[in-house]
């Protein structure tokens, strides 16, 4: 979707009630593509209709489903989504302590998000779904990939952790199916790393907040849209250093904060926080900075 066409689109949503809203997002699901059937195990989703997914989508799920065999290894190619857990679990947590949603004596305690009910969106093969329900949250995490679906309800058995098991929910579904029944239900929704692969960024974010409990927290991690984030993430990260996968990332679907904001106070949210982060390639490490030029972190709540 081009800069232009999210301007006309958030101009028309701004004028269109909640119900108009809440449509807009299944119907970007509509191709003639064969569907694919939500996973069978979802006992609690009512009458969950298949789902079809335009060819880029398709694209990107094929490529992030290509990575499943290295998506566990803190020293394989997707080893920054495991150290930026560092930056992005404490981005959630200060972010819920700041709107008193957990106080500050359970932000010292081992599980800080005890009573949370958190729903990720592109959970992948549960880097940080995990992460959240070691620390108490009840998590709900949706992917589209059913290979890495696959592989995060493995790794999860792993733990031999049954209470930890319990807290976990991974579906293979779309957010815009989700929010069909999922209707201000959640405490906060978590968006991290996924954004910048979205085409249709209006109506996924339009189903997201429709997901999010009035008070809740929406969090988003992403790439911004400048030629430095191109130059550093795609050029040198990609094609010269060879440290992310080649075909990643995409130049044009990446979002700036100010486009990401504009988006959601159109759906009745205000940010209240942006901080930029960069990336070190050689030491693998993150760092919260005072530019957004290249990464940046978002808290929003939906009013």
């Amino acid at each position: 979707m081009s800069d232009r066409c999210l301007l006309r689109g958030l101009n028309h949503i701004s004028g269109v009630n909640k119900h108009s809203r809440a449509s807009l997002g299944k119907r970007c699901l509509q191709t003639k593509e064969k569907p694919l059937t939500p996973s069978s195990g979802d006992v609690e989703t009512p009458s969950i209709q298949p789902f079809s997914l335009s060819d880029q989508t398709k694209s990107e799920v094929k490529h992030h489903s290509s990575l499943a065999n290295y998506w566990w290894n803190p020293l394989g190619p997707l080893k920054g989504l495991h150290t930026l857990n560092k930056l992005r679990v404490p981005f959630i947590c200060e972010g819920l302590k700041a709107q008193h949603k957990i106080s500050s004596e359970a932000l010292n305690t081992p599980q800080p998000l005890k009573n949370q009910n958190i729903l990720e969106i592109g959970c992948g093969g549960g880097i940080l779904t995990e992460n959240l329900a070691q620390i108490g949250a009840t998590v709900t995490a949706l992917d589209l990939s059913e290979e890495l679906i696959t592989l995060a309800r493995q790794h999860l058995s792993l733990q031999q952790n049954h209470q930890l098991v319990n807290r976990v929910n991974y579906k293979i579904e779309p957010i815009e199916l989700h929010a069909n029944y999922r209707k201000d239900y959640y405490d906060a929704v978590v968006i991290s790393e996924v954004l910048e692969h979205v085409d249709d960024k209006l109506g996924f974010l339009t189903a997201s907040v429709e997901t999010l409990k009035p008070g809740g927290s929406m969090f988003i991690t992403t790439l911004n849209k400048t030629i430095s984030m191109w130059i550093v993430g795609v050029l040198i990260g990609e094609y010269i250093l060879r440290m992310i996968p080649i075909g990643t990332h995409h130049y044009g679907k990446m979002i700036s904060p100010e486009q990401v904001e504009h988006i959601l106070n159109a759906m009745n949210c205000d940010t209240i926080l942006v901080k930029g982060s960069s990336y070190n390639f050689f030491h693998n490490s993150w760092r919260w900075t005072k530019s957004t030029t290249l990464f940046y972190a978002l808290h929003a709540i939906k009013n």
